[in-house]
């Protein structure tokens, strides 16, 4: 006997996002004077303060201690303000979309150093182990052609699939690295776990960064 099979209807379909890799960038308006302020605070760093960037990720360069935002100067104090809001914001969306309930009586603690970097130095990848929440400002960005090619842009911040897993079996054209060009007035904010680097760039001037940590 043939038993006679019904084609099967569909019941339901659903897609979802799991275990997100949250990026937030935000953009300022009418900036120019902290930018320069910051500029020229971190440009008197290089000429002052001990250069660190052999202790650090940082290929070439200048990279201040991790005491930045204990400064007194006023541009240092707006800074902090703006990266306050930022990081409250952005844990907001990441408790909401990795927490089965947010964290209670935080005490956020944030640190920060400036970077200068000019033609030819970068970053290698890494991550940023003892904090929760990474982030990054640029003052100051050199214009016209800084190299690289068009994926990756020479002074561009690179990331990097954190998902070790994905490596092991990927699929043809599978996306594994986002570049982020920098510009003035950006800030970008990203968990300390997610791997980044810095593509060197080809060109005058200096990319000044105000990089920064959050934990709790």
């Amino acid at each position: 006997m043939v038993r006679m099979l019904s084609k099967p209807k569909l019941k339901s379909s659903e897609v979802e996002v799991q275990f997100p890799t949250l990026l937030m960038t935000r953009k300022y308006q009418e900036v120019d004077a902290l930018n320069a302020a910051l500029g020229e605070l971190v440009t008197k760093l290089e000429k002052e303060a001990k250069n660190v960037a052999d202790e650090t990720t940082n290929i070439g360069g200048f990279h201040s201690d991790s005491k930045l935002m204990n400064r007194p100067e006023p541009e240092i104090l707006m800074l902090r303000e703006m990266i306050g809001v930022a990081v409250k914001e952005y844990i907001d969306r990441y408790f909401k979309d990795n927490c089965a309930e947010p964290p209670k009586d935080l005490k956020i603690r944030m640190w920060g150093w400036g970077i200068n970097m000019r033609e030819g130095d970068g970053n290698s990848q890494h991550v940023h182990p003892d904090a929760k929440i990474s982030g990054v400002y640029y003052p100051v960005i050199p214009s016209g052609q800084l190299g690289g090619s068009k994926a990756k842009p020479g002074g561009a911040i690179m990331f990097s699939d954190p998902r070790p897993r994905a490596h092991m079996n990927p699929v043809q054209n599978q996306i594994t690295e986002i570049v982020v060009p920098p510009e003035p007035g950006m800030m970008i904010l990203f968990p300390s776990y997610y791997e980044h680097a810095v593509i060197p760039f080809r060109g005058p001037g200096v990319r000044t960064c105000i990089a920064f940590n959050a934990h709790f």
